[in-house]
């Protein structure tokens, strides 16, 4: 328990709680009188030394290979930030508690439950972990709605996040969608603003929550959106869209599509505004809702005289459906220069610190190699959805769950061209459309390929010839099978693996891909992919407003830190940050400021 309140996985903090059971125990056991709560025990002799003299023995059983030093690797230990970490600790918890009272008839009993059984899973960690594990292995919809839905459900919870939660002066409830193959979505409508104000209002942030496609109402986002809604002072609409496996693919989508349609036509009047001036609207989405954000204006986009967004923001968004182990050559090229995604820098190839280059290394130990070699080197390269398959937060088994829940009996989809269910496989003459397009994601996040590849082929259909040289030469990296073999080290193969790895040719100054370094380790330095780091903005600005493309990695993070503002310090900076560009959206002001600085060579 010591070394997730310190936030690092530790077997030496282990080991020092051990002893120091033990010599708590040995100090209390020499005292003739029983300690306070043990007095029931004193004249039955020394009953209450045997007790606890057992208890501290099995104790030690259950970490002798912590204390003599025969200890597992610690997977996690470089995975997550100290923060995250401790939020992570506290998140599974709760939803081993939660799921562990689910069945519990009637509901006041079962929020009661649901609490203790988190308070005895935060002390009892590595009962938490196997409860967590057990139930995600074979996961349904129950679990992840109870899971997902317990901070909006359980009074508690409800009660602390609403203390973390910006006050606003209007929050109301509106249905909005009128579609003849759609019902009317619910949307939440916040302004941090009197009545006045907001029949003034001209700016519209319509987002699309996250959930998994299969849980999570608007308010269980009230925390970052109310803050949303304080910076930019825009109104911001969110979406309580139908969820699968009751309404499967694609109804969420037509569903969301309609909700902007209404809000586009009427110019915000179907909401309460007032006023001739054209309102200017930007969409958001959070994981699932990025991937529903991206259908809506993939959707927008194909639709005649229908006014698009001035801009879109996507938050560690979901973009590619298809879970596969393996990145084909081009993504990996997308990558090049990660080298935490370099698998043989390290002594096993499933690790994910930050790699070490000495004798202990698959790398060192690699003696001939094949004779005939590409001219460009591009590694084996795990998608970050296995390569983070120990994530806490979002493992392989509850995507892949999701996935099948929400395509649901519809006929088997081509994942390499169903953009509306993977959005990075959307045609170029589409993407070459969208507006400026800012993404945010976690680092360590399984999904952070999706946000990385979104982007890159955003600005790829956004400047064609650019990438041109680039895309030719990707067909003469095929070489075949060779009988000659050379020795490893004195190879011009280990030159290129060992040499600075190469960079793009980054004459644009309109992408842009950054790391924010906001947890508490000062030392942490973000992998950016170098064939994405570009430099800053100059002067004078892009003359193509619509070519300004945005990512960020957050340093030490994985999935859904927005939904832990209320736990994690570091989601409240975040959150701040994304007002800031949704303010630059709205007012059509890309610019450098502290919230929207990039990373440079």
């Amino acid at each position: 328990m010591l070394d997730h309140i310190l936030g690092k996985p530790s077997a030496n903090v282990r080991r020092v709680q051990a002893l120091g059971t033990a010599l708590v125990t040995l100090l209390v056991t020499r005292r003739k009188r029983a300690p306070w709560g043990l007095g029931w025990l004193e004249r039955r002799s020394s009953l209450w030394k045997t007790l606890l003299g057992w208890w501290t023995l099995l104790y030690l059983l259950r970490h002798m290979d912590d204390v003599l030093g025969l200890h597992a690797p610690e997977p996690l230990r470089e995975y997550y930030s100290r923060s995250f970490y401790r939020a992570t600790w506290v998140f599974t918890a709760l939803d081993a508690g939660f799921w562990t009272a689910m069945s519990v008839r009637p509901k006041w009993l079962r929020d009661t439950l649901s609490l203790v059984f988190s308070a005895y899973y935060l002390v009892c960690t590595n009962r938490a972990v196997e409860k967590v594990r057990k139930v995600r292995a074979l996961v349904t919809i129950e679990h992840l709605r109870v899971s997902w839905n317990k901070g909006v459900e359980n009074p508690v919870l409800r009660f602390v996040r609403k203390l973390h939660q910006p006050q606003l002066g209007i929050v109301r409830n509106i249905m909005l969608g009128e579609s003849e193959s759609t019902e009317r979505a619910r949307c939440v409508v916040m302004f941090d603003g009197s009545e006045e104000e907001f029949r003034a209002c001209r700016m519209v942030v319509l987002d699309v929550p996250g959930g998994g496609f299969v849980s999570m109402a608007p308010e269980s986002h009230t925390e970052y959106l109310a803050a949303w809604a304080q910076r930019t002072k825009a109104i911001v609409v969110s979406v309580d869209y139908a969820k699968a496996p009751e309404y499967p693919f694609p109804y969420a989508i037509d569903q969301c599509f309609a909700v902007y349609r209404e809000l586009e036509l009427t110019n915000g009047q179907c909401i309460g505004l007032e006023g001739t001036e054209r309102v200017r609207f930007v969409l958001a989405g959070d994981s699932a809702g990025g991937n529903i954000a991206a259908g809506v204006q993939f959707r927008i986009l194909e639709s005649e005289g229908l006014r698009g967004p001035a801009g879109i923001v996507f938050v560690y968004g979901c973009f590619n459906v298809d879970v596969r182990a393996w990145m084909t050559r081009n993504e990996t090229r997308v990558l090049l220069g990660t080298e935490a995604r370099d698998h043989l820098h390290h002594a096993s190839p499933l690790a994910v610190a930050k790699p070490t280059r000495h004798a202990g290394s698959l790398d060192a130990r690699v003696r001939v190699v094949s004779g005939d070699q590409p001219s460009a080197y591009v590694p084996l390269t795990m998608t970050s959805s296995f390569t983070y398959f120990n994530d806490q937060v979002l493992t392989p088994e509850m995507m892949r769950a999701m996935v099948i829940m929400y395509v649901g009996p519809n006929a088997r989809p081509d994942f390499r061209t169903d953009y509306y269910l993977s959005p990075v496989v959307a045609p170029d003459h589409l993407l070459a459309r969208f507006p400026p397009t800012y993404f945010l994601c976690g680092e360590k996040d399984p999904m952070v390929d999706d946000t990385v590849l979104f982007a890159s082929r955003i600005r790829n259909a956004k400047q064609p010839n650019k990438d041109a040289a680039n895309d030719s030469n990707a067909q003469a990296d095929v070489s075949g099978r060779s009988d000659r073999y050379c020795a490893y080290r004195g190879s011009a193969l280990y030159r290129r693996r060992h040499s600075q790895p190469r960079v793009r040719n980054s004459s644009s100054k309109r992408f842009y891909i950054g790391s924010t370094d906001v947890s508490e380790d000062e030392d942490r330095a973000s992998n950016v992919p170098r064939a994405l780091r570009m430099t800053q903005f100059g002067e004078p600005q892009p003359q193509n407003s619509d070519a300004v493309i945005k990512v960020k990695l957050v340093a030490g993070m994985s999935h859904g830190f927005l939904q832990m503002y209320s736990l994690l310090p570091e989601a409240r900076k975040v959150a701040a940050m994304c007002g800031e560009w949704l303010d630059e959206l709205l007012h059509d002001a890309h610019s450098i400021s502290p919230y929207s600085r990039c990373a440079s060579e």
